[in-house]
């Protein structure tokens, strides 16, 4: 549901804009959009420790880029860099073997999503805009505009899909017009795609994990949850990844079989990146800001 009027959130980045604005709320930068709806949330306080679970700060849990603020959206590129949003505008990159933090842009708008493929960073920001960015010189395009507010967004061969915030996917091919491929998927901060092509997002409002068929526009509910989900990723093994009120779980979209992955303790974290490897790219809200990741995620 979009306000008509797209609420501008102080940017937490590193130094220019730290020293310009001051610390800015994570959760605000992560959830503005959805309070700009009117809805509500509550961030549940950070489970307690137990065997399995993922501590950070530990060897499991190593905080990369203590500068990093707290982005909106992270995208890792598989290839030793990961690429962070922010809601005031800018696309950085994060080298992952020297820890160098570069600027690839700014002025992008209300940032939302970020997703990687081809040599370009795909933006949504709350405008109802999608971006391409070129990772080489920071020059961009407009794909798409005039669009509800968009939120989640990935890339599939030539095509980009979105999520916005009327509860639909919309596709926009290279070269074509954008278009809505499925309807009534309440508010998905997120999407990701298995390998066959089906569809994923997170309903915030109902807890809804939905598997859609994205030629047919036909939605499964593969699971519900009592509490909001506020991540989806697909795992190179196959299955789904989300996350609710700080504990990592999966659901296997072939059986619907849901099982608990593990809890993610001393940082308050809205959502996660999944990387091939199996890590996780996370950062702080309320605390713990900067880029965290989580090793091994998908083989606990």
């Amino acid at each position: 549901m979009r306000s008509g009027t797209a609420t501008r959130l102080p940017l937490d980045r590193p130094a220019r804009s730290l020293a310009r604005r001051g610390r800015a709320l994570g959760v605000a930068l992560a959830l503005g959009a959805l309070l700009a709806s009117g809805a509500t949330m509550t961030l549940a306080a950070p489970a307690v420790a137990a065997a399995g679970d993922v501590n950070c700060p530990s060897t499991d849990c190593v905080r990369i880029a203590p500068a990093a603020g707290s982005p909106v959206a992270i995208a890792p590129d598989n290839a030793g860099a990961v690429y962070l949003a922010y809601s005031g505008g800018d696309l950085l990159k994060l080298d992952l073997a020297t820890g160098a933090l570069d600027t690839i842009t700014t002025g992008l708008g209300n940032l939302r999503g970020v997703a990687v493929a081809g040599g370009s960073a795909y933006i949504t920001n709350f405008d109802g805009m999608l971006q391409q960015v070129d990772l080489a010189t920071g020059s961009r395009r407009t794909l798409a505009a005039g669009l509800p507010s968009l939120f989640g967004v990935t890339r599939v061969g030539t095509t980009t899909y979105v999520t916005d915030g009327k509860g639909e996917i919309v596709a926009v091919p290279d070269g074509g017009t954008p278009h809505v491929v499925a309807t009534g998927l309440g508010f998905s901060y997120g999407i990701a795609f298995d390998k066959a092509g089906a569809a994923y997002t997170a309903d915030m409002m109902t807890g809804r994990i939905l598997q859609t068929n994205v030629t047919t526009g036909a939605t499964r509910v593969l699971a519900s949850q009592a509490y909001e989900p506020t991540s989806i990723s697909v795992g190179g093994d196959g299955l789904v990844y989300f996350l609710v009120a700080g504990e990592v779980k999966r659901v296997n979209p072939a059986t619907g079989v849901q099982s608990h992955v593990t809890n993610i303790n001393g940082i308050n974290s809205f959502s996660f990146s999944l990387a091939a490897s199996g890590d996780a790219y996370t950062t702080g809200i309320g605390g713990g800001e900067g880029l965290w990741r989580i090793t091994g995620l998908t083989s606990r």
